[in-house]
């Protein structure tokens, strides 16, 4: 009886600390998703244009990742669609538990709501999570992925033979590498399932980040040099271009995934995400791939 009774207040007292998190509720000031003008980011590279700015709701959350014109996706093309019980809504943003995710193009890799990012244009987009905890075990991580990069290889190019792959993966941060940010430009290619990568030396920050605050994360990516840099709370903290930043980026089209994954599956938590916008500029001229 003794024995069930603490692990009954132990429950009880997890409980209430996981609501206490998810209750807490930041000014509006603070939440990018209310914010009007442009980015430093944004204007360092000519990205003027807004694109989109949403405070993510569950009402806004497919779950069977086939319906049309949803904002937000519970799954992508290479897993399974997670259900309702993985997700909750704070008044500040949309609760997203371990080993969740949302994304803004459908799981058979066709677009949703949300306008893709050109990789023929500049652009700047930024998302503001937070997570219930900072044990080195969680994962969190927002990234862009091309939509060309799916089940039917829309990412095979001529002149390169039957079945291989290039693609750009844009890691704007992901947790549990370090102290501080993570962020990576990653230039994929072959055929599966011998995929080869390069990616940036030195991506991680030492810089301690509390990930329990409200942090915003940003990159911005420039097509003319290919070059990419990337934002945390409004400062630039890291650049990179060729060859990480691969010449076939200017034919892809990028969508945001925003997941709560973790790296030895120790801990448990809760990430909230509250908000994201992006902006984008005209064509570069000369900026086109091989």
């Amino acid at each position: 009886m003794h024995i069930k009774s603490t692990v009954l207040l132990c429950q009880l007292a997890l409980a209430a600390s996981c609501l206490s998190w998810a209750g807490i509720v930041h000014s509006a000031d603070q939440l990018i998703c209310r914010l009007d003008g442009i980015p430093a980011g944004a204007a360092e590279v000519g990205a003027d244009q807004p694109l989109f700015r949403d405070c993510p709701q569950i009402v806004d959350v497919d779950f069977t990742g086939k319906a049309d014109g949803k904002k937000y996706y519970s799954g992508v093309w290479f897993g399974k669609p997670k259900d309702s019980s993985f997700y909750a809504q704070a008044d500040d943003g949309l609760i997203i538990k371990r080993g969740a995710l949302v994304a803004m193009v459908k799981t058979n890799s066709y677009r949703g709501f949300f306008p893709l990012l050109k990789g023929d244009r500049p652009f700047y987009i930024e998302a503001q999570v937070s997570i219930s905890s900072n044990d080195r075990d969680n994962f969190p991580a927002v990234w862009l992925m091309p939509i060309e990069h799916n089940l039917r290889m829309e990412d095979v190019y001529d002149p390169d033979p039957s079945g291989f792959e290039r693609w750009f993966e844009l890691d704007i941060d992901e947790g549990g590498f370090g102290p501080g940010g993570h962020h990576t430009a990653i230039s994929w290619s072959g055929i599966w399932p011998n995929h080869k990568k390069i990616q940036n030396p030195n991506p991680t920050s030492k810089v301690p980040l509390d990930r329990m605050q409200p942090n915003v994360f940003g990159v911005s990516y420039e097509p003319k040099t290919l070059t990419v840099r990337w934002w945390l709370n409004g400062q630039k903290v890291l650049e990179a271009g060729p060859p990480y930043v691969p010449e076939v980026a200017r034919l892809q089209n990028f969508y945001l995934i925003v997941s709560a994954q973790s790296h030895r599956n120790v801990s448990d938590y809760q990430m909230k995400f509250m908000g994201a916008r992006a902006f984008a500029g005209p064509p570069a001229k000369n900026a086109t791939g091989n």
